[in-house]
């Protein structure tokens, strides 16, 4: 009889500390619902980036500009007005927005092969059809050819035109037929075409046809961190890291302001609304997980009938995004120098959708990543809840019984020492930089920095997995004794 109610006694336990420690996890994310009527600084305050501007846009002017954090936090340079941040990719919708001004005077033809224009350098001769290949299907990302991840320059950096043959850039698929996102090569050759009709450099055109025209007086392609100038990008969790010098700027060199930035996108509210609106058209063969693609712009078109047009931009140590929905002359753009913004930068179109369009603007691929993790929560949470039925029913029926202390003890520690190297494991691979540098040889990438916050519960639901695994392993398999002491 004592030896039953010692097992009870023993299941009780196990089983309180099992459910308490789901039920401290789960009153934790009620807590986390919490809303709070600013959304911009509920989401500052959720994500915690280093640094970061926003600039929000009403009825086609900037109605506000909000500064947070530190641009360098070892100077404790707090972020301002002029600070600048690198927008990546952003940078397309910027050069994509020059051609198309020169398409308008009649100087490039989106159609046209764009060996036509070129000199320096052209498209080398595959098996696949250079004449198909044209400053549309390179900024509408079906160009087919092959990538560049801009790192590994030496000093100094090439021209453009030699950084496409130190790449070898070429077609590697038939131009037209398949969208796959070109990182900065696509529109790096439209940075070179620029150059070429023009008789400018790259730089120098875009700051007097475009900067100085609109007003984005800080706004340029330098890489030179200075304080309250270009700030410091973090990656990771904190790691202060230095600038990765960028040849193709046509595809994610800009360094800008939020105010800057605001112009920018006013100025493309205004395109859309007198121009031909050539630029804000779905592409053909553009379909993906992410949506359609214009030309260097992403429409989406939500439920309510409207059509907002964004674009994200994410280097490692930068987020950015900018959206706008051009028949309210609504929009906003947030600038960070923080990896811990990654997913922030999407939320707050999110919101901004919410309450300017009146329905979220949603990225469809990172939405599929959401999903994803919340579909692993749910399997994991579901695995364990199960586990713990099928051991609480074989205590009760005694068919495994708690061990011996002595016997007890060992085998605690034994399955703690093994899901302390299976933390230690999991640990390194997320949260440090070893996964990218083994896999890709790149540095400053951490994995964690690419899932939602959500995914804190795969490690909450991971840490009851362990707590499990070794309460667990201080049962054993009923022998014949075991069973007629119950009988």
């Amino acid at each position: 009889m004592s030896n039953i109610m010692k097992r009870k006694k023993n299941l009780l336990k196990s089983v309180i500390l099992i459910v308490a420690l789901m039920g401290i996890a789960f009153s934790v994310f009620n807590v986390i619902k919490n809303k709070d009527n600013d959304y911009i600084d509920k989401l500052i305050e959720k994500y915690s980036p280093q640094g970061a501007a926003i600039a929000v846009i009403e009825n086609g002017e900037i109605t506000e500009v909000r500064n947070y954090g530190y641009s360098n936090i070892e100077s404790k340079s707090l972020v301002n007005n002029e600070t600048q941040f690198k927008i990546a990719s952003i940078s397309k919708s910027i050069t994509s927005y020059a051609v198309m001004k020169l398409v308008d005077e009649g100087k490039l033809n989106l159609d046209e092969p764009i060996n036509t224009y070129l000199t320096k350098w052209k498209i080398p001769d595959t098996e696949f059809d250079e004449n198909k290949l044209t400053l549309r299907t390179l900024m509408s990302h079906t160009s087919g050819i092959t990538g560049s991840n801009e790192i590994g320059y030496e000093s100094p950096l090439p021209t453009i035109e030699d950084a496409l043959k130190i790449r070898d850039i070429k077609l590697k698929r038939e131009p037209g037929e398949v969208f796959e996102y070109s990182e900065f090569a696509g529109l790096g050759i439209c940075q070179l075409i620029i150059e070429e009709v023009t008789g400018e450099k790259f730089e120098k055109y875009m700051e007097d046809e475009v900067f100085k025209k609109l007003g984005m007086n800080n706004t340029n392609y330098d890489n030179e961190i200075g304080d309250n100038l270009l700030a410091v990008p973090y990656a990771g969790i904190n790691k202060q890291i230095k600038v990765t010098p960028i040849v193709m700027n046509g595809g994610g060199g800009v360094s800008t302001t939020a105010s800057d930035l605001a112009k920018f996108t006013i100025e493309l509210i205004n395109y859309h609304n007198n121009g031909d609106g050539e630029m804000f058209k779905a592409q053909k063969n553009t379909e993906s997980v992410g949506g359609k693609y214009g030309l260097g712009i992403i429409p989406r078109e939500l439920k309510n009938g409207k059509t907002v047009y964004e674009h994200n931009g994410t280097l490692t140590g930068w987020n950015a995004q900018m959206v706008m929905e051009p028949i309210s002359k609504d929009g906003i753009v947030i600038l960070t120098n923080s990896d811990k913004a990654f997913f922030l930068t999407y939320e707050l179109m999110e919101k901004w959708g919410e309450k300017a369009v009146g329905e979220k603007v949603i990225d469809t691929k990172i939405n599929t990543l959401v999903d994803m993790v919340y579909k692993c929560i749910a399997v994991l949470c579901a695995i364990l809840t199960l586990l713990i039925i099928i051991f609480i029913i074989k205590v009760k029926k005694c068919k495994i019984v708690l061990l011996e202390r002595k016997k007890r003890n060992r085998k605690y520690l034994i399955s703690a020492i093994f899901c302390t190297l299976l933390a230690v494991i999991y640990f390194v691979s997320v949260y440090t930089e070893i996964t990218f540098k083994l896999l890709f040889n790149m540095n400053d990438y951490y994995v964690f920095t690419f899932f939602p916050p959500s995914f804190v519960w795969v490690n909450v639901l991971l840490s009851l997995f362990a707590v499990f695994i070794v309460l667990r392993s201080g049962y054993a398999k009923a022998n014949k004794k075991h069973l007629r002491m119950r009988m």
